[in-house]
């Protein structure tokens, strides 16, 4: 907070600007080594101030504290004094690596510089086309693009159509994320744009949501070819479930060709897991860039530890569905991952299963290992002596039964002698 206060006096947002008040907010935010008050810091100490005077060493301090703190701006600015040599020594290798850093954590300047570097090989090898692919992600991320894709995101539940036709424009510009947006639409049958006018949600019928799947593909394929990873785990569903279209090459002979006679035919997507395998292998290996991927990249390697347990479209190999299972526990740590847990505890279930010998192994072990017939033997010879033992309790004659005392309180004639007798004891004793 303390930061934030530096940063809204330091530009002016709301107040007046005070860079001498800013520098008193930001020297309170360095003090608890917040990355933000370093980065302000240095900014102060790199333009000065009225009280304060310029000092290019200590803003080089500032902003390596702030990037080493995880500071996107404070990696950008550090970055920029390695390439210029400002307050330390020049070092271009230096400024691509916080530059990289800077981009890892969605900065755009940070991509526009990298691409002028990667253009004119300053520091790197000079890329052509990792230069076009960063100019092309900082336009995707101006004001006049994030403006249309804030329209639609806000369109997307009250007007679906009109939401996916300016994702649809924006897909077919390149714009990777219209693109993933526009299928998820059509994919879920959001949107009924690219249909006849007489199909109106929600009566849509297996053949108008089997047409949508095929509308989702392509933007999906285009997607993933900009290393999409929720695209590329999509498109991996398609091939297992046998959703949307697929392409074959074949000439009139019906075989495969590809001379002059070639033809091109679509044909409904069968069940591929091959397929479904390549896409899912592909999206466990997309560099996560960002908290939201971790998902999509556990989701695929679930899926691939599924299909290596139970053998689905590939050799069963209980090792590759550990390794798999484990990664989906180690990408996406936060996650409630209880299916994963619980394909481990089959795992390993599984491989005990398997390492029991079957049973005519089994059984030869049993006859040829003298230890085990030894035990069979006490075995049986204890049954028989446990047989021998309850036949001769069954054979022995029962035991004469003792008669019961009767008590004499229950005999009146015998009650009545005793009592005559005590009676006649106690007159001979008192005479």
């Amino acid at each position: 907070a303390l930061a934030l206060l530096g940063y809204t006096h330091c530009l002016g947002l709301g107040v007046k600007q005070n860079l001498d008040t800013a520098y008193s907010f930001f020297v309170s935010a360095s003090l608890q080594s917040d990355p933000y008050g370093h980065n302000g810091l240095g900014y102060i100490y790199f333009h000065g101030t009225s009280i304060q005077a310029r000092n290019l060493k200590l803003a080089f301090h500032h902003f390596n504290e702030s990037a080493y703190g995880g500071c996107s701006d404070g990696m950008f600015n550090l970055a920029s004094m390695y390439l210029k040599g400002i307050g330390t020594s020049q070092s271009f290798q230096r400024a691509v690596l916080w530059y990289t850093q800077a981009l890892d954590r969605g900065h755009t300047p940070a991509a526009y510089s990298l691409a002028i570097m990667h253009l004119n090989g300053v520091g790197t090898v000079r890329d052509c086309d990792i230069a076009v692919n960063l100019l092309k992600t900082v336009c995707e991320r101006g004001l006049w693009v994030s403006s249309k894709l804030q329209q639609a995101y806000q369109l997307q539940d009250s007007r679906p159509d009109l939401s996916a036709w300016m994702f649809l424009k924006l897909a077919e510009t390149g714009h990777e994320v219209a693109q993933m947006n526009v299928a998820h639409i059509f994919d879920h049958g959001s949107a009924t744009l690219l249909h006849h006018e007489s199909v109106v949600r929600p009566n849509l019928t297996e053949v108008d949501h089997r047409w949508n799947k095929i509308f989702a593909q392509r933007f999906y394929e285009m997607s993933a070819e900009q290393k999409s990873a929720s695209s590329e785990l999509r498109l991996g569903d398609y091939a297992f479930y046998g959703y949307g279209l697929a392409a074959e090459v074949a000439d009139s002979a019906g075989s495969d060709a590809l001379d002059d006679g070639e033809e091109v035919r679509h044909r409904p997507q069968r069940v591929d897991y091959d397929a479904a395998l390549m896409h899912y292998r592909k999206t466990t290996e997309v560099k996560i860039t960002g908290q939201w991927m971790q998902p999509f990249v556990a989701q695929a390697a679930f899926n691939l530890g599924y299909m290596y347990e139970l053998g689905v479209g590939v050799t069963q190999d209980l090792h590759m569905a550990k390794r798999f299972f484990n990664q989906c526990l180690e990408v996406n740590p936060s996650a409630d991952n209880v299916p994963a847990k619980l394909m481990l505890i089959l795992n390993q279930l599984h491989a005990y299963w398997i390492r029991v010998p079957h049973t005519e192994k089994l059984m030869a072990a049993v006859r040829t290992d003298g230890r085990c017939t030894a035990i069979l033997a006490c075995l049986v010879g204890s049954g028989l002596l446990l047989m021998v033992r309850v036949l001769l309790a069954n054979a022995r004659p029962p035991a004469p039964r003792a008669h019961q005392a009767v008590p004499v309180a229950e005999m009146p004639e015998v009650a009545a002698a005793v009592e005559d007798l005590r009676r006649r004891q106690a007159a001979v004793d008192g005479g």
